[in-house]
């Protein structure tokens, strides 16, 4: 079976220009997830894989997968940014780590949402295998251009991780100082820093303009108003670009539209999942 997994990601490695070390290699990759309880009533389907972005964790669905549960099973699933070799951390190679894990888990074609460099990831997976993808929800999304951390300085700082946060997020509250306090503890360690800058630098020259006409499958853009990251022109030019797109937007919200409104996210969710899905259930 995995042998079989191998050659199938490898065949997809191979059209995209996919190189991660671990699939030369033929190592398999262990996998970080957070899954509801499948047996529980409200997890009727469809599968819901969510990838965060560049400088996020598992942690930033903690507010919006509650309400997913009610109507979806969501896989939260952890780049290894942080911690994978080198070539392992380009969007096309997170793009294959996140193939194998849906072929493992015989997810295929599995509904797909990810935020900023997650998202971008989606999309990179959804143009070399749209066989694998049954619908995808986009939100502060990478791909086009964007305020990037690939000018990250070697010693972040305090002061720079606050003010960084202060452009991620809508409401001041969230910039707490234990969110501070967890991020500059990561990037206190260089090889920690290398990675996000290496990652960083792959999306920025990773611009999918040309390509998002490809991208066929349903596809839902969540966007807050106030993200000065991904800014509502980029959102804009996803949604006259990738063909069967619909744009939904939020005010007083930033970056990250599943941590600051968590239940509107869930809503518009279950809504183009209702309508879109090949899998969805009425719960």
């Amino acid at each position: 079976m995995l042998s079989k997994i191998f050659q199938e990601v490898k065949n997809t490695a191979a059209r995209s220009g996919s190189d991660p070390h671990w699939l030369k290699a033929e190592e398999t990759p262990q996998f970080q997830v957070v899954e509801a309880d499948p047996s529980s009533a409200g997890n009727k389907g469809p599968e819901l894989v969510l990838l965060h972005g560049l400088l996020g964790a598992l942690s930033n669905w903690d507010s919006v997968f509650p309400h997913l549960t009610h109507f979806c099973r969501p896989l939260a699933l952890h780049l290894p940014i942080l911690t994978a070799h080198r070539s392992e951390v380009k969007v096309k190679s997170l793009a294959s780590y996140t193939e194998f894990f849906i072929r493992q888990r015989n997810l295929q074609p599995a509904a797909i949402c990810g935020n900023s460099l997650g998202g971008h990831v989606a999309m990179r997976l959804c143009l070399a295998a749209p066989e694998l993808v049954d619908c995808l929800i986009l939100t502060g999304t990478s791909g086009l251009y964007e305020h990037s951390v690939d000018a990250l300085p070697v010693r972040p700082d305090r002061n720079y991780i606050r003010e960084h946060m202060g452009r991620v997020f809508c409401d001041p509250k969230l910039v707490t100082d234990k969110a501070v306090e967890e991020i500059y503890q990561i990037l206190s360690n260089r090889m920690n820093v290398l990675n996000i800058i290496h990652a960083a630098r792959s999306a920025k020259r990773d611009n999918l303009l040309h390509l998002l006409k490809q991208i066929r499958v349903p596809t839902l853009l969540l966007w807050g108003e106030d993200d000065l990251v991904t800014t509502m022109d980029v959102a804009e030019q996803f949604h006259a670009n990738i063909p069967n797109s619909t744009l939904i937007t939020i005010k007083k919200c930033g970056h990250a539209p599943m941590i600051e409104h968590p239940e509107w996210f869930a809503e518009q969710t279950k809504n183009f999942l209702a309508k879109h899905s090949r899998y969805y259930k009425k719960a």
